[in-house]
């Protein structure tokens, strides 16, 4: 049975009042004009995006000015617990890894909750991926060099895409980036000291709890099969977020099957700190990312 109106109400409303922490940090930082002017060495394009049966999609396309042949193209996957849209820090971070990079990066601004329920997210990031791959010529992207990537829930469904490309082959992707990423939506269900992270579990499986426990909603369910197939993957993980345990198990569960794993683990990084520019280590997490990106070819 679907949640009813008052209890996504109920849910939206823990969320509003257990996010002081987080307008707190943002109202805190400083950003670096050095960081500010990646945006002016990119030039930046809105689409809006139509599939049969989904909502429409608005996706970001952040190209550099200075481009080369053969670019990487980044799909990337904005974090926000599946509540919160793309917003500027998306704009920023996607616009660093343009211009350092040297690639084109897809920013997909999927439908959020309570309005937009799984399996909706996890549909439009399938569709903005092959969108995104069937323009490799035509913006001057390798096919070879294609990467999908995101940040908490974007993370999660970075990975829901590669474990749908297992059965559909649309893609070759030949890097995936887990940066911080919720990949498990059960593990804070059970435990009331979670309730905020709770809520946002509730409202993406509209109230079927159940669904939280398959690989579509949380990776970490994968099998060791679906893992075994793999791309090459990197996490970024900071070591004061709630994921962090669970992604080093699936990043050790995914070695153990011949997947090639990269884990950067940030000794005082917290959930968010890289889009979301917090603490000591921001900037040189996104460097991995750039680094990884650059790197990685099949």
């Amino acid at each position: 049975m679907s949640l009813t109106q008052k209890q996504k109400d109920d849910l939206m409303a823990v969320i509003a009042c257990t996010g002081g922490h987080r307008e707190v940090a943002l109202k805190q930082r400083v950003i670096p004009d050095s960081y500010k002017a990646y945006q002016e060495q990119c030039v930046r394009t809105e689409h809006t995006l139509s599939f049969p049966g989904l909502a429409p999609l608005r996706v970001i396309v952040t190209m550099p000015k200075k481009r080369g042949d053969h670019m990487p193209l980044h799909v990337n996957y904005h974090g926000g617990g599946f509540i919160f849209p793309q917003n500027e820090d998306d704009d920023m971070y996607c616009a660093h890894l343009a211009a350092a990079c040297g690639c084109v990066v897809v920013d997909v601004d999927y439908a959020v909750c309570p309005d937009a329920v799984y399996p909706m997210a996890v549909d439009q990031s399938w569709e903005a991926a092959k969108w995104a791959y069937a323009h490799c010529g035509e913006w001057g992207c390798d096919e070879n060099r294609f990467s999908i990537g995101g940040s908490s829930a974007g993370g999660n469904l970075a990975f829901t895409v590669a474990l749908r490309n297992q059965r559909e082959k649309a893609l070759k992707i030949c890097l995936l980036v887990q940066e911080y990423a919720a990949n498990d939506l059960y593990q804070a269900v059970e435990d009331p000291a979670q309730e905020r992270s709770a809520a946002f579990s509730h409202l993406y499986s509209d109230g079927d709890l159940a669904k939280l426990k398959t690989p579509m909603l949380s990776p970490v369910y994968a099998s060791d099969e679906q893992l075994a197939d793999m791309p090459e993957t990197l996490f970024v993980a900071p070591k004061l977020c709630p994921f962090y345990e669970i992604n080093n198990r699936l990043g050790m569960r995914m070695a153990d099957q011949g997947v090639k794993v990269t884990f950067h683990a940030y000794p005082k990084g917290t959930h968010g700190f890289t889009i979301r520019m917090a603490g000591e280590d921001w900037l040189a997490s996104q460097q991995d990312v750039i680094d990884a990106i650059r790197a990685a070819a099949l």
